[in-house]
């Protein structure tokens, strides 16, 4: 080859030379750039992105979000590639190691551990690694999950824990009670219902800051008493359950006695000492019930007539009671369909004047004739009512029954009567009854004086400060006031000459035996002089033989109300008798009565 083709060659190969080093250097020049950018963007990313050696573990890089998270730099970390490692928790170290171990190449898949961060802070971490083979290397994006993780483990503590006692709550007792009715042949245990008494008064007058505090403080001397054996739980407000895992009758009856106890001592709260007592209610397994729903149903039972009993003590469940709730719960179901579709119709049983034997007027009884069950008396469902408070809804029945009686009685009777409707304790202590009573009479424009309020002596004497403010309205409002079933209470003397009461109403309980025992009779003659010192209208009830009646005569009782008189009958008998003249109570012979 000629000199001058060799040079021309070795120019040619300097200036591809030159050209692949002048483009070297571009693109190492361009690599850098795009490395700084993809750096600056993995800088601002709130995620830690990192990989690590496959082998070693050791971190090759790192972003700079693992300065915000771990509290080191980026740079704490690339000089020592292990600090990664030793800020893992020492619980969940182990489990980190073994992941890496068993992540398979190719594949992605997250772990949870924890850290220690440079202030000692614990955090919540989640990784998602990818195990990449070629590279050799783990990559991972990580996030602190703290936040997240803590509101999960709040939501489910809140899912079976009580927040303010820091006990089990019903769903947590009873998860409990299944696991433990699950084990192979379970052992007897007791199960141990808690009511507070009267626990509505304290959040009632001192406020539920107060009411709360007891509360705490109820579990924690709950929680003292109790010892591995027993599972306990807060059911809800004032109410408290328990297991003990022995139904041995002297271990019960031992702890009870420290219950009864614990509750002796005064809960002090901003240095008031405020007393309570409990109920208690027990059932036993296998013995009461089998299933978890059926033991606590009837310890619930069983409290529930701790507190029909008198409250601050103890009932064993007993198969009767399940009977009465059913008996309760079906009456309850009748009266509501009697309400719904109006079965409930008002008898009235003429008053009559004792010595002229003249009408005075009626009292007015409701009565149930149901379609269906037939006659139910007024002691099956007046008690049920009163407890579940339909007696509220039945009030209004009379009321307005009463009121219509009253508007057709006047089309056919012109001399001066009254109508009694007897109030319960629930309606007298609803705050504008008296007020409501009188506006209804004024609606339908009848005279206050054509009603009387007929009231047991339990039903004022309750509350006897709200009794008295209703009564006075009434009384100014034209209305008369019987005191019923007197001699049977606990009335005091100098509120009964306080309260505005026009008439009381001897018990049928002494009309019964007036002619047969003495104590009785002298009873009847005492209440009568007392009610005519004080002003007041004495009435005998329950009048049902001649004797009684003469007797009653003789002793200067005012009115006679019975069967020997007259059967409380209906509406449409009593109108019919107004308008055909006909007498509707006996003795016919003595009677004076005229229309």
């Amino acid at each position: 080859m000629e000199t001058s083709e060799v040079a021309h060659l070795t120019q040619l190969l300097c200036d591809a030379q030159a050209v692949i080093k002048h483009q070297n250097t571009e693109l190492t020049g361009l690599l850098e750039s795009k490395s700084q950018e993809l750096e600056d963007i993995l800088g601002n990313i709130d995620q830690i992105i990192w990989y690590i050696d496959t082998q070693t573990l050791s971190l090759q890089y790192v972003n700079n979000a693992i300065g915000a998270i771990f509290g080191f730099t980026k740079e704490d970390f690339l000089a020592n590639p292990a600090l990664w490692q030793q800020r893992i928790h020492p619980d969940d170290r182990l489990a980190v190691r073994s992941f890496f171990k068993t992540l398979r190449p190719g594949v992605s898949q997250e772990i949870q551990f924890r850290i220690h961060r440079v202030n000692g802070e614990i955090c919540w971490l989640n990784s998602r690694i990818y195990h990449n083979e070629k590279l050799e290397l783990f990559v991972g994006i990580t996030s602190d999950i703290t936040q997240s993780k803590l509101q999960s483990e709040e939501i489910a503590f809140l899912a079976y824990f009580d927040p303010l006692t820091m006990l089990a709550n019903r769903a947590k007792f009873k998860l409990q009670l299944h696991t433990r009715l699950e084990q192979p042949s379970p052992s007897p245990f007791a199960l141990i219902y808690i009511d507070l008494d009267d626990f509505k008064n304290i959040n009632d007058t001192m406020g539920h800051e107060i009411g709360d505090q007891i509360l705490i403080e109820v579990a924690r001397r709950l929680r003292e008493l109790s010892d591995n054996d027993h599972f306990l739980s807060r059911f809800g407000g004032d109410e408290f359950v328990m297991f003990l895992n022995s139904a041995q009758p002297l271990y019960l009856s031992n702890f009870c006695a420290q219950l009864s106890l614990m509750f002796q001592a005064p809960f002090t709260i901003n240095e008031i000492p405020f007393f309570i007592s409990s109920s208690l209610g027990i059932s036993m397994y296998p013995e009461d019930a089998r299933n978890a729903e059926d033991l606590i149903k009837h310890a619930d039972t069983a409290m529930h007539e701790a507190k029909k009993n008198g409250k601050n003590q103890l009932v064993y469940y007993h198969s009767s009671m399940q009977r009465a709730i059913h008996h309760f719960l079906h009456v309850e179901s009748l009266i509501r369909d009697s309400l719904k579709h109006d079965y409930f119709e008002l008898y009235f049983q003429p008053l009559v004047n004792a010595i002229s034997l003249t009408l005075q007027g009626f009292e007015s009884l409701m009565r149930l004739p149901h379609p269906i069950e037939g006659f139910i008396t007024p002691d099956t469902f007046i008690s049920v009512a009163e407890k579940n408070g339909d007696i509220l809804h039945i009030g209004q029945k009379v009321l307005t029954q009463a009121c219509d009686f009253i508007l057709t009685v006047q089309e056919h009777y012109a001399d001066p009567f009254f109508v009694a409707i007897n109030v319960s304790a629930k309606q007298l202590h609803q705050v504008n009854f008296a007020h409501e009573l009188l506006s209804y009479l004024k609606t339908r424009k009848i005279d206050p004086s054509f009603l009387k309020v007929e009231l047991t002596e339990s039903a004022v004497m309750d509350n006897i400060d709200i009794a008295s403010r209703q009564l006075h309205t009434l009384k100014a409002g034209g209305i008369q006031i019987a005191l019923d079933d007197f001699g049977t209470g606990y009335s005091s003397f100098a509120y009964l000459a306080q309260l505005p009461i026009s008439t009381l109403k001897i018990d049928k309980s002494f009309i019964d035996s007036v002619c047969e025992v003495d104590s009785h009779s002298h009873i009847v003659i005492a209440i009568s002089n007392l009610a005519h010192v004080l002003g007041m209208n004495v009435t005998a009830e329950g009048v049902e033989t001649e004797d009684q009646f003469n007797f009653l005569v003789e002793n200067r009782i005012d009115t006679l109300q019975g069967y020997f008189l007259s059967k409380p009958i209906t509406k449409e008998t009593i109108i019919q008798n107004l308008s055909t003249r006909t007498s509707f109570f006996v003795p016919e012979k003595t009677l004076a009565y005229s229309i």
